[in-house]
C-alpha cells in the first residue's frame, strides 16, 4: 500500500492511500540525503499513474500552442538569468558541475515559447506535462515504470552509469557528482532534468507511469500544489489512469512504487 499525501485547495495535506491488491512487489523512489545536504531547498512532488490509455487518438497541438503563448505572455522580455523561475536552477546546475549551456528542462520550454517556438505533439502523457511546465513554470517529466529496474533515486551520479539519451544512438554517461534519476540499470534522467533516457521514454503503450515535478523555492509551494492536482485532474479525465500523489521534501525522502495493481 502506498501513503501519498493529496494537497487540497487549502495547502492543507490530507492522507490517502493508494491501494495495491495481491502481494505484488514494491519499489522505491526516494530522495538521497546528499542531494539535501548539498540542496536543503529541494522538493519533489509527483503521480504514480497507473491503468492509463496513452495510445488514444490524440492531438496536442492545440493546447501546447495556448500553453506556449500563455508562458510568452507572461514572461515578456524576462531576464532569464535573473528570472525567480529559472535563477534557482542556474545556480543548483553550476554548483553540481553541469556543462556550460545545460539549462533546466523548463527554462527550454519556457525560451522556445518566448521565441514563438512550440513543442511537437508527442503523445498525451508528454504533452500534458510539457503544458503543465508551460502553464505553472516548473520542471515536469515522467518515466515508463515498468521498463525502470529497481528503485529510482534522485542522488549525485557516481559517474560512468549507462545512459542513452532519448532519440540518441550513443551513450552519454553522467558526470560524477551530477545529480541525477538513477536506478540499477543506469542513469534515467542527467543533471536533474535536463535530458532523458530512451530506455524509459513513454509510448503509446506505457500503461505506468512514475511522473516528477521539482522546484528549488519553497515559496513556490503553494504554486506546485496546484500545478499537482492540474495535471492529475488532467491524467485521469483524459487518459482514464488511476493516480496517487506524493510530496517528498527533506522530511519525507521516500515513496513506495507498486510493481502491479
Amino acid at each position: 500500500m502506498i501513503v501519498i499525501s493529496k494537497y487540497t485547495g487549502d495547502g492543507v495535506p490530507a492522507r490517502g492511500h493508494f491501494s495495491m491488491e495481491g502481494n505484488g512487489t514494491v519499489k522505491k523512489f526516494l530522495i538521497e540525503e546528499k542531494v539535501f545536504e548539498l540542496f536543503p531547498r529541494t522538493r519533489v512532488c509527483g503521480l504514480v499513474i497507473e491503468n492509463m490509455d496513452n495510445g488514444i487518438h490524440w492531438d496536442g497541438t492545440g493546447v501546447l500552442g495556448q500553453a506556449c503563448q500563455e508562458a510568452a505572455l507572461r514572461l515578456g522580455e524576462a531576464h532569464f538569468a535573473e528570472s525567480p523561475f529559472f535563477a534557482p536552477w542556474r545556480a543548483a546546475f553550476k554548483l553540481f558541475g553541469a556543462p556550460k549551456g545545460y539549462r533546466s528542462s523548463v527554462e527550454a520550454l519556457a525560451k522556445r515559447a518566448v521565441k514563438g517556438s512550440c513543442p511537437s505533439s508527442i503523445n498525451p502523457l508528454v504533452d500534458l506535462y510539457n503544458v503543465t511546465s508551460l502553464k505553472f513554470l516548473f520542471p515536469c517529466g515522467a518515466e515508463d515504470l515498468d521498463a525502470v529496474a529497481g528503485d529510482v533515486r534522485l542522488m549525485p551520479a557516481k559517474g560512468g552509469e549507462p545512459f542513452l539519451p532519448l532519440g540518441a544512438e550513443e551513450d552519454d554517461p553522467p558526470r560524477e557528482g551530477e545529480i541525477a534519476y538513477i536506478d540499477d540499470a543506469g542513469a534515467i534522467c542527467r543533471c536533474w532534468n535536463w535530458r532523458e533516457a530512451d530506455r524509459t521514454k513513454l509510448t503509446a503503450e506505457t500503461k505506468r507511469a512514475l511522473l516528477c515535478m521539482e522546484s528549488l523555492s519553497p515559496e513556490r509551494d503553494e504554486d506546485m500544489r496546484k500545478a499537482l492536482n492540474f495535471i492529475d485532474d488532467a491524467i485521469r479525465k483524459s487518459l482514464g489512469a488511476a493516480t496517487a500523489q506524493f510530496w517528498l521534501d527533506s522530511g519525507c525522502r521516500q515513496v513506495d512504487l507498486p510493481e502491479s495493481m
